[in-house]
C-alpha cells in the first residue's frame, strides 16, 4: 500500500531540503541536487528563492532567468485584490508569496496580520503557522521556530477551534525535533499521526518517519514493539518504504543488536542531510547506542567485552571506548574490569539495590508508559 494522504504538500517545499543538501560540504557539488533545485525554482518562478540561493551557495546569478520569474511574479501579485477583515483575500496572497521564497514580503504580510486583532483567532493562527513555515523553509531558523510556537499557543489558549489546536501539535512536534525535546515529541506526534492534515509544512511520510524516531528514543522497546505489532497504513508503509527504520525498532526489541547497529548507520545517513536532525544527529545516534546497552547489560552483572563487541558485531577496542566514555559521563551505570576483560554492572547487595530500586520506578512509572502504548497504537494502528 502506498503512503497517501487526503492532502498534498506544495512541491516547493521539498526544495527548502534540497537546498540544504547543498550546503553540506560532501554534497555541495552534486550535480544532480543542483540541477533538481534549479528545475524546482524555475518550475515555481521562484525569482526572490533563486536569488537567495545563488547568494547562499554561490552560484552565479543569471540576471536574465531572474527577470523573467520577477515579471511573472509581478503580475501573479497585481492580481490579488485588497481585502478586508472578513475576506481573507490575504491567504492567497500569503500562499503566494511563500511559494516563490520571499521571505521578507511574506513575513512582513503574516506579522501584521497576526497583530490584526480585528481577525479572528483562527486567522491570526493561520498567519502564525505561516510565519513558522518560513522559518523552517528558510534554513530552518529554531529560535524563530519556538516563538512562533510559543505565540501559537498563547492564541489557542484564547479559542482556537480544533482544527488549529491539531495542526499546532504537528508543528510543535517538529519544533520538539528540532530542540532534542524527543519525549515530548513523541507525544504530539502520537497525538495527531491519525489526523494529521499539516500539509502544507510536511508531507505524511516524513510525519510517520520522524515519528518513529522521536518514538525510538522516547519510548521503552516493548512500548513501541506493542503498537507496531498491530497492522494498519501506516506500518504497511514502513515495510514498503522505510523498511531499515522498521528494522531499527525491531532489531532493537528482539535484542538483534548488531542488526541494530547496522540499521542505526542507515538512520544516521538519512537525519545527517536532514535540516531538522542535522545540527544534532550525531546526539541521536549516540542515544539510540546507550538505549541499547543499556538494554543489554540490565540482565547482566558482568559480560565480557569480547561477548560485548561479538553481540552488537563491533570490535573490542571500539566497545570499551564507549563504555569507558559512557560510564565516565554517568549515562551507564557499569565499570570496566580490567583484569577480568569484561563490564560489570554490579555485584551482592550493591546490584540487588539497583535492580530494586529499578522495579521501583518501572512501577511508577506504569500508568504513563500504558497511556503512551495505548494512544500510540489507536493513532497509528500498527
Amino acid at each position: 500500500m502506498e503512503l497517501t494522504a487526503e492532502g498534498k504538500t506544495p512541491e516547493y517545499m521539498a526544495l527548502a531540503g534540497i537546498k540544504f543538501k547543498l550546503t553540506i560540504s560532501e554534497l555541495k557539488n552534486d550535480p544532480a541536487l543542483k540541477d533538481q533545485l534549479l528545475q524546482g525554482i524555475k518550475a515555481g518562478n521562484m525569482a526572490p528563492y533563486y536569488k537567495e540561493v545563488c547568494t547562499d551557495l554561490g552560484w552565479t546569478f543569471d540576471q536574465k532567468l531572474f527577470d523573467e520569474m520577477a515579471k511573472e511574479n509581478q503580475e501573479r501579485l497585481s492580481k490579488f485584490k485588497e481585502d478586508d477583515s472578513e475576506t481573507p483575500v490575504w491567504q492567497d496572497r500569503l500562499d503566494y508569496l511563500c511559494s516563490i521564497g520571499d521571505k521578507d514580503a511574506a513575513t512582513v504580510l503574516a506579522q501584521s496580520k497576526y497583530e490584526d486583532s480585528t481577525l479572528t483567532t483562527n486567522r491570526r493562527l493561520d498567519a502564525i503557522f505561516a510565519l513558522f513555515r518560513i522559518s523552517y523553509f528558510h534554513g530552518c531558523n529554531v529560535k524563530d521556530m519556538g516563538k512562533y510556537i510559543n505565540k501559537a499557543h498563547e492564541l489557542v489558549d484564547k479559542g482556537g477551534d480544533w482544527r488549529s489546536r491539531n495542526k499546532l501539535k504537528a508543528y510543535e512536534a517538529i519544533y520538539c525535533l528540532a530542540v532534542r525535546d524527543y519525549s515530548r515529541s513523541a507525544d504530539l506526534f502520537i497525538d495527531c499521526v491519525s489526523t494529521f492534515e499539516s500539509y502544507e509544512l510536511v508531507d505524511f511520510g516524513t510525519i510517520i518517519q520522524y515519528c518513529v524516531l522521536a518514538c525510538a528514543l522516547a519510548l521503552e522497546r516493548h512500548a513501541l514493539q506493542a503498537a507496531l505489532r498491530r497492522q494498519g497504513a501506516a506500518v504497511q508503509a514502513l515495510r514498503s518504504r522505510f523498511p531499515e527504520l522498521r528494522e531499527l525498532v525491531e532489531s532493537l526489541h528482539e535484542c538483534r543488536y548488531a542488526d541494530f547497529m547496522k540499521s542505526l548507520a542507515w538512520v544516521e545517513t538519512q537525519i545527517c542531510v536532514d535540516p531538522v536532525f542535522r545540527p544534532h544527529y550525531q546526539h541521536y545516534v549516540r542515544e539510540a547506542r546507550i538505549k541499547a546497552y543499556v538494554q543489554l547489560l540490565r540482565a547482566y552483572r558482568s559480560l565480557s567485552l569480547d561477548n560485548i563487541a561479538d553481540t552488537f558485531g563491533v570490535t573490542r577496542e571500539f566497545i570499551e571506548d564507549e563504555i569507558s566514555t559512557f560510564t565516565a559521563a554517568g549515562r551507564l551505570q557499569c565499570r570496566i574490569d580490567a583484569v577480568a576483560g569484561c563490564v560489570v554492572t554490579g555485584a551482592g547487595r550493591g546490584a540487588d539495590a539497583d535492580r530494586s530500586h529499578l522495579y521501583q520506578a518501572t512501577i511508577r512509572e506504569g500508568d504513563l508508559l500504558l497511556n503512551r502504548v495505548k494512544k500510540l497504537a489507536s493513532v497509528i494502528n500498527f
